[in-house]
């Protein structure tokens, strides 16, 4: 019965050891899913993309068509 007491003892210190560290992960995955992003987060996030690309769009063409303007007048004056 020695052995038997023996490995028993093993096991519940086992049993402790896995039980601590269940906890911690249960704690790990509760700050994981607190930190998730809900689909409202998500489409918050698209409407504000759209908006800066059309943003840097409207920046681009602008700025293409005052270089042009600039090219265009300098090659006046240089002729």
């Amino acid at each position: 019965m020695d052995i038997m007491e023996a490995r028993i003892v093993r096991l519940e210190l086992a049993v402790e050891k896995i039980l601590e560290r269940l906890s911690a992960v249960e704690c790990d995955i509760a700050v994981i899913r607190s930190n998730y992003a809900t689909k409202a987060d998500i489409a918050a996030l698209q409407a504000a993309i759209a908006a800066l690309e059309t943003r840097m769009l409207k920046w681009f063409i602008g700025s293409a068509i005052t270089l042009a303007g600039a090219a265009f007048a300098a090659a006046k004056w240089i002729n």
